[in-house]
């Protein structure tokens, strides 16, 4: 390892630019690889596959080769039930690009290839020390069997120094510690190269960079920015650009000849070692290599490191608000649910919402059961409610047909705004009609909803960057206490417990039996989550039937001739006084005075308990 190690150093801080090579996820999808799969996995359910792409860059110039375990550590293949595998996933990703390697001579390296422990999908409350044994039982994983450890694609530099740790605490090999910059030339959190390059350059790393997420444009700034600011080699890995989805697949833009005259520059502003990311392929590789060719880096003079005082990822430097709402407080609460107005005149919708306050209703939420149509969105009415009546509001959100950074955005902007309730739902895909080119997008469902809302409240966003504050959403989660599988109602239900929900929101309650049993069997297992019922008792009888009839394991409902539904409402809501928190009432679609009725004869169950 010692000789492997030296090697490895003296190439990175030599005076020739060293190549190292592109993108291997793209090309490991372009050759069939789904990308909901591990690919670290490909190492052994396909070796000839990443093998030949390993060869592949080699033949083409490079002078490093990538191990394909940028998803090696426990936290990111548990998702894929490979927790128990990451010494032989990552070994096994390392002999295979020792392999490809050493088919080409001497002169290639093997570099570890470790990325950030927590991605878009993987519950964002990890702890510090969780992360810090997950990325120490890779770097072991790999030690021996490389020339030097490559961090990349981190978002911010508290997760960029803790891998340094971890890599120093585990070997002696060379670490090439690289960052991920936005179309801003910042980090994922918002820090400049000038920070960059003070903290991550007083660490004992061999070399420093950036990768992915933009192309050569910003990165030339950011690059030039670094060199600027520290003495240590340079590294730039730039995606081939911005990609353009089509269908199921990523396009890339074809720019071999631009990508290697970027890399000229980027020898110009100061880079040592240049190479590419997503979207790039072996001819991009192949073309930087022949521009580089003989070119020596560039002289620059030394700049101490300027370590400022270290930031822990629950720093008290960071804002740290109060505790999150709860809703419903103490007692048996009582809220009422209204759809989002169709119009944009909304007069009507906040005189009703008015004359639903004026009746003693703590909280009214706001919700649109409907496919798309012209539809005030729920944030815009929420606003317009909590501004031109002082109401508190809870917002209904679905995660169909909506990325996790668009409802990220959305949902910060309602934060701002002092919207902080939430029930998250995973939703129903939305009928477009016979269109060919119609899609729903299940980017996420109701669990990551609530994982990345949770993560907003510790300081970590969807992509697992700490962010400089935190949020202080109340989440709620949806549950059917009458789905024919309870087993599996409630196995669902503890998962989005277990995401960070605080309390539970109940399909519309139409008899109290089945919602009795349900909470029954909740406590059962453990689970003290509050539960709030939904009541629907104006929804039309033609509206119950197809409930029953046109929804998968939709559940009979009896409406024996004459009953009244709101002495059903009445009984259903005694009923469930004693286990649940409090009812949710979903309001007529026009103004309706039963509702006050019902409302007034809830009253004696709004006691304190």
């Amino acid at each position: 390892m010692a000789e492997r190690s030296g090697t490895a150093s003296r190439l990175i801080a030599g005076s020739q630019v060293v190549v190292c090579d592109g993108a291997m996820g793209t090309m490991l999808h372009a050759a069939g690889a789904q990308l909901t799969q591990s690919l670290c996995e490909l190492n052994v359910s396909s070796p000839g596959l990443v093998r030949d792409l390993h060869r592949a860059y080699v033949a083409a110039g490079a002078q490093i080769v990538q191990t394909n375990t940028f998803d090696g550590n426990r936290l990111r293949l548990g998702r894929a039930g490979l927790a128990d595998r990451v010494t032989e996933l990552n070994i096994a990703g390392a002999r295979l690009a020792r392999e490809a390697a050493e088919s080409a001579g001497e002169g290639v390296l093997v570099a570890g290839s470790v990325g950030p422990v927590m991605g878009a999908t993987l519950v964002p409350r990890v702890s510090q020390s969780e992360r810090a044994s997950a990325l120490r039982e890779q770097i072991a994983a790999l030690a021996d069997w490389v020339d030097l450890i490559l961090l990349e694609t981190f978002g911010d530099i508290e997760a960029l120094a803790l891998a340094v740790d971890m890599a120093r605490s585990e070997c002696d090999l060379p670490v090439i510690a690289q960052l991920t910059f936005g179309d801003d030339g910042r980090t994922l959190r918002g820090e400049d190269p000038d920070e960059v390059a003070a903290e991550i350059g007083a660490l004992d790393v061999a070399a420093l960079g950036a990768n992915c997420t933009v192309g050569p444009a910003i990165l030339q700034d950011v690059v030039a920015a670094l060199a600027a600011s520290c003495s240590l080699p340079i590294s730039v890995q730039p995606n081939a650009g911005l990609p353009r989805r089509q269908g199921k697949h990523l396009q890339y833009a074809h720019n071999v000849e631009y990508f290697a005259r970027a890399a000229q520059q980027f020898v110009a502003n100061g880079a040592t070692i240049v190479g590419g990311c997503c979207g790039t392929t072996p001819a991009h590789i192949r073309a930087v290599a022949k521009s580089v060719l003989g070119l020596t880096t560039v002289e620059r003079p030394r700049v101490a490191g300027r370590r400022r005082q270290a930031r822990s990822a629950v720093d008290a430097s960071r804002s740290i608000p109060a505790a999150a709402e709860t809703w419903p407080g103490a007692g048996f609460g009582v809220a009422v649910a209204m759809r989002a107005p169709r119009d944009v005149d909304v007069a009507e919708f906040v005189v009703r919402a008015g004359e639903v306050l004026a009746s003693g209703v703590g909280e009214l939420a706001i919700f649109d059961p409907d496919p798309p149509a012209a539809r005030v969105s729920s944030i815009a009415a929420a606003m317009l409610l909590q501004e031109r009546l002082g109401a508190r509001v809870i917002l209904q959100v679905d995660a169909a047909d909506r990325s996790l950074a668009a409802l990220q955005a959305d949902l910060l902007g309602a934060h701002a705004l002092g919207l902080h309730i939430v029930v998250c739902r995973t939703g129903a895909p939305r009928v477009s009609g016979d269109y060919p080119e119609s899609e729903s997008l299940w980017g996420v469902d109701s669990v990551g909803l609530i994982s990345a809302l949770s993560g907003l409240n510790e300081g970590i966003d969807w992509r697992g960057v700490s962010m400089s504050s935190r949020t202080r959403f109340s989440i709620g989660a949806s549950v059917s206490p009458a789905a024919p599988d309870r087993d599996r109602e409630l196995a669902r239900a503890e998962e989005k417990i277990q995401a960070g929900a605080h309390f539970l929101l109940t399909d519309a309650i139409h008899d109290a039996g089945p919602s009795l049993d349900f909470i029954a069997a909740m406590r059962a297992r453990g689970m003290s989550t509050p539960v709030i019922a939904a009541l629907a008792p104006f929804e039309a009888p033609a509206t119950i039937v197809a409930l029953t009839n046109e929804i998968p394991d939709g559940v009979p409902v009896d409406q024996p001739a004459g009953f009244d539904p709101i002495d059903r409402a009445v009984d259903i809501a005694a009923a469930l006084a004693g286990e649940a928190t409090g009812v949710l009432l979903h309001a007529p679609l026009r103004s309706d005075p039963r509702l006050n009725e019902l409302l007034d004869r809830l009253t004696t169950l709004r006691c304190r308990r």
